[in-house]
């Protein structure tokens, strides 16, 4: 395993451990959006451990949108949960949202200069986590 798996590794444990709070912000409630919230957060953190290929440029690209979703569900759904539920997922959120954007840097990295078709829609990919990354973010102020 060279540096840049590592570094996909350890930057995706951290979009791992973002599911999991999102998981736990959700308690036992069991109406349907905690349901869906929760469901959701399980699935993007199953597909963010471990990553297969990593250190691909597919792979950081995958990587980076998962947690840029993450980092929007857990925004998106911090006020509506029971509970305590709403500091975990803040927190969530940013974990997700920092990940994203690690995560995109490593792609954009590891693409580098390359000119060709998949380079270029791998770039927006990258950029497109970072964006909705920010937002997230920028969602917990406006809803505070």
């Amino acid at each position: 395993m060279n540096a840049e798996d590592t570094e996909m590794i350890d930057a995706a444990s951290v979009g791992v451990l973002a599911a999991g709070l999102l998981v736990e912000a959700c308690g036992d409630g069991d109406g349907l959006l905690v349901g869906t919230v929760r469901g959701l957060a399980e699935d993007l953190g199953r597909a963010l451990r471990p990553p297969s290929g990593a250190g691909t440029t597919e792979a950081l690209v995958e990587a980076a949108l998962a947690c840029a979703d993450l980092a929007t569900l857990a925004a998106c759904n911090a006020a509506a949960l029971p509970g305590r539920g709403g500091p975990p997922a803040v927190a969530a959120t940013h974990l997700a949202a920092g990940a994203a954007r690690a995560l995109a840097a490593l792609g954009e990295a590891e693409i580098g200069a390359k000119d060709d078709a998949y380079a270029g829609n791998a770039l927006r990919d990258l950029r497109s986590a970072g964006w909705k990354a920010d937002l997230a973010v920028r969602q917990l102020g406006e809803a505070g």
